[in-house]
């Protein structure tokens, strides 16, 4: 069985990294892989596809531009491949140029794996009508052309397998990982009833919900000192400086832009608890499956999130899981979790121990090679192969 992984990424991205460290622990396996990345001005490493750069900007000209190049990439990798072998594509935007791709005969399987409900997100997106079209118009058509879904939460496996109008499609539910070994396990910061330490690391989207805990801090007026750190870059970033700055908070939430290596390992030893996404409802779902948690659970510091997250039990004891609605997150509750967190002094070890036997890469990507197995070998049975 050979694998052919196409994704769309920028350099150094948090999904650069997921998708190399997907490709790795195939590769691990002994299976016969393959990945050719599509980004802004690169792709690589496949011989039989001509390097051009994708379009940067996105008016309507380069869009076209970007999906006649994805259509060519496609139909390059496609036709060659011979039974049993796999193309795993990490969901690229439906549009006529895919879709046509998807009809040329081939021996190969297709198997998309989607990170989100798309239409659910394009709400967020300034060009979202352009994206309700093509969807409407060639999403669904796209889905029934393929062999086999891959969703990172139950409910967005749940929404693709249904729009795929097929009901016999093998689908699978499997998370997002993350190396373990990558990151240092933390040392945890005692908690003395004085001074709360958050932190949020992330490409700072709307999504995220930082406002939320913003207005939250703004709103507290208790006797414990709160400092919110936010680590990373990302759009929503100067919208989040002008309400700190509005609501006259300055001092007390800290923007300390991208960080790695030792700055970044710092920081997480003096914080007590990080944030996860506190605004997962605006984009229409309820799951999210989501890289910074993983690494949080990875170096030992609990978090709080306002959505469920199918790779932990709903008791996970180092979660605290906040209303998912538009209001401040209430800062009290936080307060109360963190005492109960940090009187288990071994929590980090903990956590740590939970990330390597449950999100792990090694381990998800051992769930997905035996997904593709099964794939390729119902083939050979239905045709009376041994």
């Amino acid at each position: 069985m050979k694998i052919i992984f196409i994704a769309q990424s920028v350099p150094k991205s948090g999904v650069d990294i997921k998708i190399n460290a997907q490709v790795a622990n195939l590769k691990k396996m002994g299976l016969d892989v393959n990945h050719i990345i599509i980004g802004n001005g690169r792709q690589m490493p496949d011989a039989s596809v001509n390097p051009e750069g994708i379009p940067i900007k996105t008016n309507i000209l380069n869009q076209i531009k970007k999906y006649y190049i994805i259509y060519k990439i496609l139909c390059a990798v496609i036709s060659p491949q011979q039974k049993n072998d796999i193309i795993y594509i990490r969901s690229l935007a439906p549009n006529p140029f895919t879709w046509i791709a998807f009809q040329f005969p081939r021996h190969a399987k297709i198997i998309i794996e989607y990170q989100t409900i798309e239409p659910y997100e394009s709400k967020l997106n300034s060009q979202k009508f352009r994206f309700f079209l093509m969807d409407f118009f060639f999403g669904m058509l796209i889905r029934r052309k393929t062999d086999a879904i891959v969703g990172v939460t139950y409910e967005i496996t749940h929404y693709e397998f249904k729009r795929s109008g097929d009901p016999k499609k093998p689908h699978i539910t499997i998370g997002n990982g993350f190396n373990v070994e990558s990151v240092p396990l933390r040392t945890s910061r005692s908690f003395n009833n004085t001074e709360l330490h958050l932190l949020c690391v992330a490409n700072v989207s709307i999504w995220h919900g930082i406002d939320r805990l913003i207005k939250g801090v703004s709103a507290y007026h208790g006797n414990i000192n709160i400092r919110l750190h936010i680590a990373g870059e990302g759009p929503e970033i100067h919208n989040l400086i002008d309400i700190v700055q509005e609501l006259g908070i300055s001092h007390q939430v800290i923007f300390h832009g991208f960080l790695t290596g030792q700055k970044l390992d710092e920081l997480f030893d003096n914080c007590h608890i990080a944030v996860g996404s506190l605004g997962i409802h605006r984009k229409g779902l309820h799951q999210t499956s989501e890289l910074k948690a993983r690494e949080y659970c990875a170096r030992g510091i609990p978090y709080i999130i306002a959505c469920g997250d199918p790779d932990f039990p709903a008791d996970f004891p180092y979660i605290l899981e906040m209303p998912a609605d538009e209001s401040p997150i209430d800062m009290e509750q936080i307060i109360a979790f963190v005492p109960h967190v940090c009187q288990d002094t071994d929590h980090p070890q903990k956590m740590r121990h939970y990330a390597l036997k449950h999100l792990d890469w090694s381990v998800k990507m051992k769930k997905t090679k035996e997904f593709l197995e099964d794939l390729t070998n119902e083939d050979d049975k239905k045709q009376g192969v041994s």
